[in-house]
């Protein structure tokens, strides 16, 4: 059945429905587990309908559902065949973002719960990326700082700047598992945003962005979050006039969803 590691791969028996999802469910698992490792070859089509019993067609599908998930990747030629993959970052970051648009769409999250989340990581990633920035990192947070101050963007834009530059910030701690977490932060960002986006004073804003940035560039962490808390604390008192009586923990972020489009996650 294909190379060594497949060794320690146990077929479990598979009942009448859905035999593809059943094997790459195995075979997920196999490789979670550690029975196949990055670099390792999977059984080929031939070999996994052999194991499982199941039609050649059967197997190939199974295959596609883990390419899907971005866990395998085939090639043809003479050393093709299917390979366990690491996912690249921005292929997790997509699918992570797909399954939080669903949530945040049908579930109860509150824009409160976002704010408190977004303060956690993000003053860690401020810390770290004062302590690890690069001259690149910070040349990714200056220009959409410097695009910010171009007063002819319309307010979609500027926001978007306005992403680009935290999320600069989050790169530059270096830290993937902090990275992907404030992923789910920034795509629900410029739904929160809505509540009060027409009470942003655009100029307080680039002045706050600007006091991060140098923070960071000077590498002093401590300031970095200083900085970063009045950034928050700013935008909590235009939020708490723009909601008036409604505190954001009872703000479900479902309410802030367009109803009638496809939210682009791009």
């Amino acid at each position: 059945m294909g190379d060594s590691p497949a060794a320690a791969f146990q077929p479990e028996a598979l009942t009448r429905r859905d035999a593809a999802g059943q094997i790459a469910r195995q075979l997920r698992e196999a490789i979670l587990k550690g029975q196949w490792k990055p670099g390792d070859r999977l059984p080929t089509e031939l070999e996994l309908a052999g194991v499982f019993d199941v039609a050649r067609g059967t197997a190939r599908e199974a295959l596609k559902h883990l390419s899907a998930s971005g866990m395998i990747n085939s090639s043809r030629g003479s050393g093709g065949g299917t390979y366990v993959v690491v996912p690249a970052a921005e292929d997790v970051a997509s699918r992570l973002s797909e399954a939080i648009m669903l949530w945040f769409r049908a579930g109860d999250v509150s824009v409160g719960e976002v704010d408190e989340a977004r303060l956690t990581l993000e003053r860690q990633c401020v810390a770290l990326a004062a302590e690890r920035r690069t001259d690149a990192d910070l040349e990714a947070m200056a220009a959409p700082l410097a695009r910010a101050q171009d007063p002819a963007l319309d307010i979609t834009e500027w926001l978007s700047t306005d992403l680009e530059f935290h999320t600069a910030i989050t790169r530059a701690a270096g830290n993937r598992i902090l990275e992907l977490a404030m992923t789910s932060v920034h795509l629900v960002r410029p739904m929160t945003n809505t509540v009060f986006v027409d009470l942003l004073d655009r100029d307080t804003i680039q002045a706050q962005h600007t006091a991060i940035f140098e923070a960071i560039r000077d590498q002093d962490a401590d300031r970095a979050e200083a900085r970063l808390l009045d950034h928050v604390k700013h935008l909590d008192e235009v939020r708490t006039q723009a909601l008036a009586d409604r505190r954001a923990r009872e703000v479900p972020i479902s309410s802030l969803l367009p109803q009638d489009r496809v939210v682009d996650l791009e």
